[in-house]
């Protein structure tokens, strides 16, 4: 399904209801010679000397952060879901637009948190009714989608005209990237309808996701101090302790929890036969968790990722971003976004849980912490 025979299969009609109100027809939703223009357009922007690059963009978000963090005393209370995604969203703004961006973050998590729990939610009506049917959460998300719009459009018009004026004074970062990108097959650049989709599509994929790795990467390390104590002996010279944690927290807390495809013509996977239109979904949280494939699936345990050991795991039994020709093509840069963070956060704090807190996963298009996750602040 996502290599062998990837060519049979489309988008999952349900994840698509769920996410193409937000991401039209970008990189994740696009099929056909719609995706493979774009990916092949879009490539560049993602090479590691790029991805590289944003190193400093990022460092300089996480530090600012640390600076608020500094002044709050010490045993101050956080919610370190809202703090990731308050960074992540830094991030974005920096390596994406420079800066040049008047949507305070508060907004944007507001508009963020009400398309997942409306528009992004996966109810019966959702995913069952026809996506014309006014729905009690389509209604109330359709705001919210006239926000984003609104705010994100007049970016990407304000960067296009500074482009034609004055195409040496606009700053070398994505948007710039995507308004000036050509395809290397033809020389096509990206209609405004394509870097609309592709803005949104970063900004999510690239703010969301990392956000919510990053919230349970903090919140699994609370409850392995001898895991914390070791990536804070790494943070000076990141390496593979700081990677390893990384990635077993997102085999725990994948953040996209399921990969959803439709079946173009009749096939037979695993030995199962398979209809045209048949919706195939494989949950990344149940394979991440699965004993026939894992020891222990539910310990927290950084050290199945060492040298060595990583080599061993079957290719199909992680996918945090997928796999095969449609695997995610921003998966460098959101390593190196979550490196940094958690080297910084570590070198100079640690972070436990509050008692009582509840901690929930929650599925919607990620998986987010339901309760958020209120954790004290101490320095090292």
């Amino acid at each position: 399904m996502l290599l062998d025979n990837a060519a049979n299969y489309r988008k999952g009609q349900q994840s698509k209801r769920l996410t193409e109100p937000m991401l039209g027809n970008g990189l994740v939703l696009a099929e056909g010679a719609s995706w493979r223009f774009q990916r092949r357009t879009a490539a560049p922007m993602f090479q590691m000397r790029y991805i590289a690059g944003t190193a400093a963009a990022m460092a300089a978000a996480v530090d600012d952060m640390l600076a608020r963090w500094s002044v709050l005393g010490e045993g101050a209370v956080v919610d370190v879901a809202q703090e990731m995604t308050r960074v992540t969203y830094d991030i974005i703004s920096r390596t994406m637009f420079s800066s040049d961006v008047d949507l305070p973050f508060e907004q944007m998590e507001i508009a963020f948190a009400n398309y997942l729990e409306t528009l992004g939610r996966a109810d019966i009506p959702a995913l069952f009714l026809p996506t014309w049917f006014p729905t009690p959460n389509r209604l109330k998300g359709q705001p919210t989608l006239k926000f984003l719009k609104r705010e994100i459009g007049a970016i990407i018009a304000r960067r296009r005209a500074q482009i034609a004026a004055e195409p040496q004074s606009a700053p070398n970062d994505l948007l710039t990237l995507l308004l000036t990108a050509k395809d290397p097959e033809g020389g096509v650049v990206f209609g405004d309808a394509e870097v609309f989709d592709n803005v949104m599509t970063f900004i999510f994929a690239g703010h969301e996701t990392t956000a919510n790795a990053m919230a349970w990467t903090f919140y699994l390390l609370s409850q392995y101090p001898d895991w914390d104590a070791r990536v804070a002996d790494d943070s000076s010279a990141p390496g593979d302790t700081t990677r390893m944690v990384i990635e077993e927290a997102m085999r725990l807390y994948p953040p996209a929890p399921f990969i959803s495809r439709q079946a173009i013509a009749p096939d037979v996977v695993g030995g199962f036969p398979i209809g045209a239109g048949t919706s195939v979904t494989v949950c990344s949280w149940v394979v991440h968790r699965h004993k026939t494939l894992w020891d222990d699936p539910d310990y927290f345990n950084p050290l199945r990722f060492a040298p060595g050991a990583r080599e061993k795991i079957h290719r199909f039994a992680y996918l945090p971003f997928g796999a095969g020709p449609r695997i995610c093509i921003g998966m460098g840069f959101a390593m190196q976004e979550a490196t940094i963070i958690l080297s910084r956060v570590a070198r100079r704090f640690r972070l436990t849980l509050l008692p009582g807190h509840p901690v929930e996963a929650q599925a919607r298009v990620t998986v987010r912490p339901k309760y958020g996750l209120k954790m004290r602040v101490e320095r090292r």
